[in-house]
């Protein structure tokens, strides 16, 4: 058993992205190679792991820690604890981009997805309505968080 929850999201970008940006949205959606620069998310501290899966430290006994980049909402193919699909979509459209996007994640992966989730907020176009998907924990059967654009945030609300 685990934390994991059904995640989807759906929105439109505005054609503000410039390609650096719209190279590195791929990436993190599994739709990309690894851009040179990362200028969306930059930090993804991790621990550095020795050959027994302990932690390695410094010469000052702190654990020793590197940036270990890796796409945020990239998961794709059967779903590990959910039934359906995991999938990540980016569709040019007349105005911007769409963006749909279903993956299974764990809590400790929030630190990320809300980091994209603020960035993206900042570019949505929200003249669809304000309603951006949801999250749902894996046993549940009802939608735990709605997610809603407000002032060009992506927050969480209770249904």
């Amino acid at each position: 058993m685990g934390d994991f929850y059904d995640f989807f999201l759906t929105l439109n970008l505005r054609p503000v992205l410039s390609a650096a940006e719209l190279a590195e949205l791929r990436w993190h959606l599994g739709l990309g190679p690894q851009p040179a620069e990362l200028t969306i998310l930059t930090d993804f501290p991790e621990v550095v792991l020795d050959e027994n899966g302990k932690a390695e430290v410094d010469d000052n006994g702190d654990w020793r820690v590197e940036n270990a980049p890796r796409p945020v909402l990239a998961r794709r193919g059967a779903a590990w604890r959910l039934g359906g699909a995991l999938f990540s979509l980016l569709e040019p459209r007349t105005e911007g981009w769409a963006l749909t996007t279903r993956q299974e994640l764990h809590p400790d992966e929030y630190q990320h997805v809300d980091r994209l989730l603020d960035w993206l907020g900042s570019r949505a176009n929200s003249d669809f309505g304000c309603y951006a998907g949801y999250e749902r924990f894996y046993e549940e059967d009802t939608i735990t968080r709605r997610l809603v654009i407000e002032d060009s945030t992506i927050r969480r609300r209770e249904p």
